[in-house]
């Protein structure tokens, strides 16, 4: 039978995944494995289980084994199934396959790193590649979203923020835990020997283990703003050089209760500074806060808390800059009261939202 050709490269879209370095070992591996076809009357089940097998089979050679001692694999012994006849079902490529194949009690508790490795690459054979794409999470307008990552760590999401991270959790080897945000978030980050990076539009955050809040808005007054509540934290500009702006910055550590952020168009992160976590959060327990913000700012992110269209009549200046602070819950007509009369300003009601004149 042919085998599948160790020459053929990876796919260019798996390359730029977080975990590119133990994805392509997967796929060399993959290249000493005979293909798996389904066998006339054999269910799509036990045709996963022949791949499983297999794989099995070839990981005990594989470097793997002597590079990591905790992986450790055992022989399946073959299971006796009785031949029923079984309608095919159809196998959409974007199906989760994780769950539920390898509960057969051939690799002992401490294999578990082996048995990840194992089951993407038993995906992939019998899904194709689509199956190793990154998870985006998306919290709507009006709407604070959970996200559980593979490593363990949590991240729990602002309204009108992404977060996508890599489907696979690989704690050894190369690479770093990576997300990519756009919005805020604020993580609870599980220690490891590798470092866990939050990168979004520019600017980079590296951690080890700790508990902090990223902000970054790409808008009038936007930028990358972190707030670092336990551990440690290093910020810097996301550039494919070493940048340093005229103070000789290129990046800053941040101990708990500091804060620093890289602006719209800086190529480095400003000084850190003290700054009070719980108004940085204040958005996870649906307060609302903001410190010398652009009333355009303001206003965008009142739209994505409340999911509702602001709309703003010519004349009104949208760069006067407000601080705001509720701990607490508060109805959007209570903070756009708030901030018509600091500014002099007036609001209405509208059919699809509120127009600030």
């Amino acid at each position: 039978m042919a085998r599948f050709p160790n020459s053929h490269p990876m796919p260019p879209e798996l390359q730029g995944e977080p975990d590119a370095a133990d994805l392509e070992r997967t796929w060399a591996l993959l290249g000493s494995i005979e293909p798996i076809s389904q066998g006339k009357g054999e269910g799509e089940g036990l045709a996963l289980d022949r791949a499983w097998q297999r794989l099995e089979a070839a990981m005990e050679g594989d470097d793997i084994a002597t590079e990591h001692p905790s992986v450790s694999l055992q022989p399946v012994s073959p299971q006796p199934v009785s031949p029923q006849p079984v309608k095919p079902q159809p196998v959409s490529p974007h199906v989760d396959r994780r769950e539920g194949r390898p509960g057969r009690g051939s690799i002992r508790r401490n294999s578990w790193p082996g048995l990840l490795l194992a089951a993407a690459s038993v995906a992939a054979l019998a899904l194709g590649v689509t199956a190793f794409s990154s998870v985006t999470v998306e919290a709507g307008p009006g709407a604070l979203t959970q996200v559980s990552l593979p490593d363990g760590s949590s991240a729990e999401l602002n309204s009108g923020s992404t977060l996508t991270h890599s489907r696979w959790a690989l704690p050894w080897g190369g690479g770093a835990r990576t997300v990519r945000l756009t919005g805020e978030a604020y993580f609870d980050i599980v220690a490891a020997p590798r470092p866990f990076t939050v990168e979004t539009f520019n600017a980079r955050v590296v951690v080890l283990g700790t508990r902090f809040n990223v902000r970054a808005r790409d808008e009038m007054g936007g930028g990358t703003d972190v707030a670092l509540e336990t551990g440690r934290v290093r910020l810097e500009a996301r550039s494919t050089a070493l940048v340093r702006d005229p103070e000789g910055r290129a990046a800053v550590e941040l101990e708990p209760g500091q804060g620093a952020g890289i602006p719209l168009g800086a190529v480095a992160p400003g000084p850190p500074t003290l700054v009070t976590v719980e108004r940085a959060t204040a958005w996870r327990a649906r307060g609302f806060a903001v410190t010398d913000r652009p009333l355009d700012a303001i206003l965008r992110e009142l739209e994505r808390r409340f999911a509702v269209e602001i709309q703003v009549a010519p004349g009104v200046e949208l760069g006067d800059t407000l601080t705001l602070h509720y701990t607490d819950p508060r109805e959007i007509r209570t903070i756009l009261a708030d901030i018509a009369t600091a500014r002099g300003l007036r609001f209405r009601e509208t059919s699809r939202g509120f127009e600030v004149f």
